[in-house]
């Protein structure tokens, strides 16, 4: 198909009725875009957020792709970044809207982190592992099919079980927690858990931990946020998980437990509960994200690619022609450029105010030199 003769920028909630339904038909129809990170509700629960912006591409006045985005300054992110795992464009594949031409349209510098492509390759991105599991047939195909990849991983896991009920009795496990106070609790100790790693705080600027609030207040039966949750039989609280759910893939979102308990596994022993129940409920997919790190390749497999990189628009900035000299630079270097860009990606996503991005910038530098350099020991 030929170049989109128009783009109209909206706010993500002032879609109009007959595009929402143009929106809707091409996740139905084209394929990979049915991932609810690309669903209208989730940029209509993001669209308070700082720099909140929808684009709408045209031809002939009929709305042929979509693509949510943030704007900070010239830097053009994903919607909800840095918390929205996938993003990409709303189009069919023929309209050629990849990510060089959206930058070019929107003006700016592209930055993303888990782009949908459905081309084979993003020329000059980094290709990313998305890891998933097939949860299709129920609970007894799904642990089939677990116990054939790593049953040595599924053998410790019931041990450690074992060792929990020894202690703590039979372990209480709740699919679907309404009470908000179960989400600021895994919203508390994620933020633990970035001060322990040195990390940069995604929810200290306020709207992130906002924009998780409203998509569990504003849940339906096909989707939102869900969280789940494990107790001990008294009733303590020691792990839960926030996921993004459309009722056919379940996108694990953000896992934490109480370190306490970290000596009987139980984060890992939620989200095998978590699958057990998306593949009683019958859904397809559990999602892990992007990554192959830890416990993802016992409880997940390959399952296609994302890609990660920064494109230009018309006039590339100087923080963007500064990153690819980096990158064009000895191993330490460019091991440098990558941890620092990805912390900077966060930082520019979340910190809207100047003391607040200063203090968080000095921070990453750091950080990603001691990663760099001890990388290169």
């Amino acid at each position: 198909m030929g170049q989109t003769s128009d783009i109209e920028i909206i706010r993500p909630d002032a879609v109009r009725p007959d595009d929402r339904a143009a929106w809707d038909a091409l996740r139905a129809t084209e394929p990979g875009l049915d991932h609810p990170y690309l669903d209208p509700r989730y940029a209509l629960a993001a669209a308070t957020i700082p720099g909140a912006a929808l684009a709408v591409f045209r031809r002939g006045g009929a709305a042929v792709g979509f693509f949510p985005f943030q704007r900070r300054g010239r830097l053009i992110q994903p919607l909800g970044a840095p918390l929205t795992d996938y993003h990409g464009v709303i189009a069919a594949a023929g309209e050629g809207l990849d990510p060089a031409t959206v930058a070019r349209r929107l003006g700016g510098v592209l930055r993303v982190g888990g782009w949908m492509s459905p081309a084979a390759a993003v020329p000059g991105f980094i290709v990313r592992t998305r890891m998933a599991t097939d949860v299709t047939g129920g609970r007894d195909a799904l642990s089939a099919r677990l116990e054939d990849r790593s049953h040595r991983f599924f053998k410790n896991m019931r041990r450690l079980r074992r060792g929990f009920e020894r202690e703590y009795g039979e372990p209480l496990f709740t699919w679907d927690e309404r009470d908000p106070a179960v989400l600021d609790w895994i919203i508390a100790h994620k933020r633990d858990q970035y001060r322990r790693s040195r990390r940069h705080d995604v929810f200290a600027c306020g709207w992130t931990a906002d924009l998780l609030h409203a998509l569990l207040e504003t849940r339906t039966a096909d989707f939102g946020l869900r969280v789940s949750s494990l107790r001990t039989a008294a009733g303590e609280l020691v792990a839960a998980e926030a996921s993004l759910d459309d009722g056919r893939t379940l996108h694990l979102w953000f896992p934490t437990y109480d370190p306490a308990f970290a000596r009987h596994g139980v984060g890992t022993l939620l989200t095998r509960l978590e699958m057990e129940q998306a593949a009683d409920l019958g859904y397809r997919l559990v999602d892990f994200g992007a990554g192959d790190e830890g416990y993802k390749t016992a409880l997940a497999e390959p399952s296609g690619a994302v890609f990660e990189g920064v494109v230009e628009g018309p006039r590339p900035d100087l923080a963007w022609r500064a990153g690819r000299l980096l990158a064009g630079g000895p191993a330490p270097l460019r091991r440098f450029e990558l941890s620092l860009s990805r912390r900077f990606d966060i930082i520019n996503a979340c910190e809207t105010r100047a003391a607040h991005w200063w203090a968080g910038a000095a921070g990453a530098a750091a950080a990603a030199a001691r990663k760099s350099l001890g990388a290169s020991a």
